[in-house]
């Protein structure tokens, strides 16, 4: 299984949009690793997690096709995560598609249908029918496991504010990895499923928003709060020493958010850090 961080920043992106900070000036001035556009990823180049406004720059500097996507799932509806006026864009002139290309199912909770549903009203009749090729969204329930290109997708409650948000668990010919975005440590009756379930991971990654700051943010995580959830997840038999954990979705409010200072705080954690581009085959 190939896994491919597209973008590790959070909403404002690093460096932000609007921000003078120190962190900011620095990565400007480092670029490279230090650039990081707002979070997405992409399993097997097939299976693709979340669609943020930087979506279309994914497209370009990462060279994937996503008229040739067919199935999508979204963690949350929050905008640097869920950004529905984009398949606006599949509408008729804005986009012409070839026959063959597939119907794009977006998988979530219930809260994406708001957000789409204010697209519908905009554009009126002609979005998306009036190509044959158009976009379903598919609600998902918690636990409930579904099948979308060949892969068995868990959803799990996030603990991220007051909507419905999900991390997933995604497995495929006998691999499985967890994507924990966006959240603070999980419920314990998510570690609970993990554990009854008997999964074992590949490839854990964690939200860690606020960097190596030790600071409770509720609906994130931390580089401290990343390890207790890794050692509930040893402890418990779902992940062991072979298992990579990976830190991914980074805020300037953070501390030592610059990768190679980053990586230095991660590794004595156990953890690797994610950059825009990093692709994990395990």
């Amino acid at each position: 299984m190939k896994f491919k961080y597209l973008g590790t920043a959070a909403a404002e992106g690093i460096p932000a949009l609007f921000c003078e900070c120190e962190q900011c000036k620095k990565a400007r001035a480092l670029g490279g690793k230090n650039i990081r556009s707002r979070t997405q990823a992409i399993v097997d180049n097939t299976l693709l997690i979340d669609w943020p406004a930087d979506a279309f720059m994914h497209s370009i500097i990462h060279g994937i096709d996503f008229t040739r996507i067919s199935s999508l799932i979204i963690t949350h509806s929050h905008e640097d995560h869920y950004y529905p006026q984009d398949f606006g864009n599949r509408r008729k002139w804005f986009g012409r598609l070839e026959d063959d290309c597939p119907q794009l199912t977006i998988y979530g909770s219930e809260d994406l249908y708001d957000g789409f549903a204010l697209n519908v009203e905009k554009y009126q009749r002609n979005f998306p029918r009036d190509i044959p090729n158009t976009v379903n969204l598919k609600t998902v329930q918690p636990y409930k496991t579904f099948t979308a290109d060949g892969y068995d997708i868990t959803p799990l409650p996030a603990y991220h504010g007051t909507e419905h948000p999900y991390i997933y668990i995604i497995e495929k010919d006998g691999k499985a990895l967890l994507y924990g975005h966006d959240t603070d440590i999980f419920f314990d009756e998510v570690f609970d499923f993990i554990k009854e379930s008997g999964k074992k991971f590949g490839l854990v990654s964690l939200d860690c928003t606020m960097g190596d700051k030790d600071f409770k943010y509720h609906g994130h995580m931390s580089l401290s709060r990343n390890a207790v959830v890794k050692d509930r997840l040893i402890e418990m038999g779902a992940a062991d020493c072979k298992t990579i954990f990976v830190c991914n979705h980074f805020s300037h409010n953070g501390e030592r958010i610059l990768y190679d200072e980053m990586s230095e705080a991660a590794a004595k954690y156990g953890f690797i850090v994610s950059y825009d581009g990093m692709e994990i085959e395990f």
